[in-house]
């Protein structure tokens, strides 16, 4: 009787999968919010039974993908059900940071998956090609620039550009693990209410003002910082492995810069409108950036919130 009800359930929430991934695919504004849904069904999956039973869910879900469009979609399946499966394990033991933890690396896998999966089927590199394209793009700037203003100089500029550019496919392993932090902490937001509706207990995760990471967070940054400064070498696997090491680590000590607004903010009984204007200002204005990154240093390494807290 009980295998039966697995079945059952397994074959509904396999189609509300489908459906959601049509939407996704074909309705271009609703698809992009819904690739934070589509891992929902193998969450509810994977907290309802046991991991042999939604790993079967996600073979089948995989099989199905390509019988309802391209060979493809079997990437997308196995981005949502990897990570869906990953954070209903952790959802099912109450450990909500591990869902967070174990979300991204899910995600960065599947990413990393994909992207290999990409070049070795389809002989397309899309980041390589991505730069290609924004090359091309930028010296056609430049013609039509230079033709309209002969006298304007925007050499440097462009150059700078170009050197942009050519950090980003450096920076890919980065991109991979920012992006697989991004689609979990999304992709948790949107579980949560939807979790509690169905009524799944889902334990409290700290408040993000009471976000701390470890004090050795400073001195690892300090550490990776001079060793990008005294690294005279641009080329090779070791400056390619200690720039996307001062990526992740600067993004971290940003994320503290953010938890420390938005605890003074609480603190101090400001509005709440105050910290989400210091965020958005941050992304725009790239000083007020580096003064939020300053503060995470300063949060990490002082004891600071105990003695606002005092007062």
């Amino acid at each position: 009787m009980r295998r039966v009800h697995v079945i059952t359930e397994g074959a509904i929430l396999l189609a509300l999968y489908l459906a959601l991934m049509l939407f996704t695919l074909y309705v271009p504004i609703v698809g992009m919010v819904l690739l934070f849904v589509l891992p929902l069904p193998f969450i509810l999956f994977s907290i309802r039974h046991d991991v042999a039973s939604a790993i079967m869910l996600l073979i089948a879900g995989s099989i199905l993908s390509v019988l309802f469009g391209s060979v493809w979609n079997i990437l997308l399946t196995l981005i949502s059900g990897l990570s869906g499966l990953t954070m209903g394990v952790f959802y099912k033991r109450k450990q909500t940071m591990a869902v967070l933890i174990g979300g991204s690396l899910a995600y960065t896998a599947s990413f990393v998956v994909a992207y290999v999966g990409i070049i070795l089927f389809l002989q397309i590199d899309i980041i390589k090609d991505f730069i290609h394209l924004s090359k091309e793009s930028l010296e056609q700037s430049k013609s039509v620039i230079t033709s309209i203003s002969p006298d304007v100089n925007l050499e440097q500029q462009f150059e700078q550009f170009e050197k942009g550019l050519d950090l980003l496919h450096i920076l890919t392993p980065t991109i991979f693990v920012l992006s697989g932090m991004t689609f979990a902490v999304l992709t948790h937001l949107v579980a949560v209410p939807v979790l509690k509706r169905l009524k799944v207990e889902v334990s409290q995760s700290k408040p993000f003002r009471e976000w701390r990471f470890p004090q050795s967070l400073v001195w690892y940054y300090l550490i990776v910082s001079v060793l990008i400064m005294i690294n005279s070498d641009t080329e090779g696997f070791y400056f390619m492995a200690i720039m996307n090491l001062y990526c992740i680590l600067q993004f971290f000590v940003l994320i503290q810069g953010y938890s420390f607004v938005y605890f003074y903010s609480y603190v101090k009984g400001l509005s709440r409108a105050i910290p989400i204007i210091i965020v958005i200002a941050s992304i725009l204005i790239p000083i007020f950036l580096y003064l939020v990154r300053i503060l995470g240093i300063i949060d990490l390494s002082f004891p600071l919130r105990e003695k606002i807290a005092k007062r």
